[in-house]
């Protein structure tokens, strides 16, 4: 089957580091969200993790929490978020992050089928380990799923997480939430080289990658990186207009990471 999300991003590989930004689908309001979204395409970032809003969000710090609660308030629900994209598109490919409950309410068919009408090609389940994956049968061909590896897991569970993942191999820095954990550089080295050793798989780094100096420091072992916390604490602070600032950011990392090969 071929894993079209993986392809697309090796294609971009070949043209530098990739970047990921996360935001979160309706914050501050569905029209700035759209907004930040085309920002994103202008700035040469390479796909758009979209963070579907959920009331019990346990793998996120507290600057996602905070912006989950206020889209959830605003009336976001994953059937929205699906309506929106479908009529709003974008040339980025565009992976949902998101929680079991969520997927599993939902229904994983439907789910499927509408997020991939809406231009999603990729899907992260933050609980979900690799073991669920018999629970999502009916989205293979769909999304690409994308699995979460640990530097505290042991080699032999990291290497198969390896070889199941679609898209990439998301790999979490540390211990701890989105923008909150302690990175050491070199345990992660040996994790990305048992991940690239048992498989052709991209390696992605995400959680606590909140400046532009330290997603350099880590894409120069990595594929790339994931932000989310840094970015979202700017639309947080620059909430009614948050355009100027979130661009000045996005920018600073993509240059950050055109330094590096």
């Amino acid at each position: 089957m071929t894993d079209i999300l993986k392809d697309k991003l090796e294609e971009k590989r070949k043209r530098g580091k990739l970047f990921l930004p996360y935001l979160t689908f309706g914050y501050p309001d569905i029209p700035t969200f759209l907004d930040l979204m085309h920002i994103c395409e202008e700035e040469g970032v390479d796909a758009l993790e979209v963070g579907i809003p959920h009331s019990d969000p346990l793998a996120d710090g507290p600057v996602i929490q905070t912006t989950s609660q206020r889209a959830l308030e605003k009336g976001v629900t994953p059937q929205l978020v699906a309506q929106t994209l479908e009529e709003e598109k974008t040339t980025l490919p565009l992976i949902a992050m998101t929680y079991g409950n969520i997927v599993y309410q939902y229904g994983f068919s439907r789910f499927a089928r509408d997020f991939k009408n809406a231009g999603f090609s990729g899907l992260i389940i933050a609980d979900f380990p690799r073991e669920a994956r018999n629970l999502e049968k009916d989205m293979e061909g769909y999304l690409s799923r994308i699995l979460l590896a640990s530097v505290t897991s042991p080699p032999e569970r990291i290497k198969q997480i390896a070889k199941e993942s679609e898209g990439f191999v998301y790999l979490v820095s540390g211990k701890g939430t989105t923008g909150q954990v302690e990175i050491e550089k070199e345990h992660l080295r040996e994790v990305v080289e048992v991940i690239k050793g048992a498989s052709s798989s991209l390696v992605l780094i995400g959680f606590g990658v909140n400046s532009p100096e330290k997603a350099k420091r880590l894409a120069e072992i990595a594929d790339g990186v994931i932000v989310g916390s840094a970015l979202l604490q700017v639309i947080l602070q620059e909430e009614k207009h948050p355009q100027p600032a979130f661009r000045r950011l996005l920018s600073s990392y993509r240059q950050a990471l055109d330094k590096i090969s």
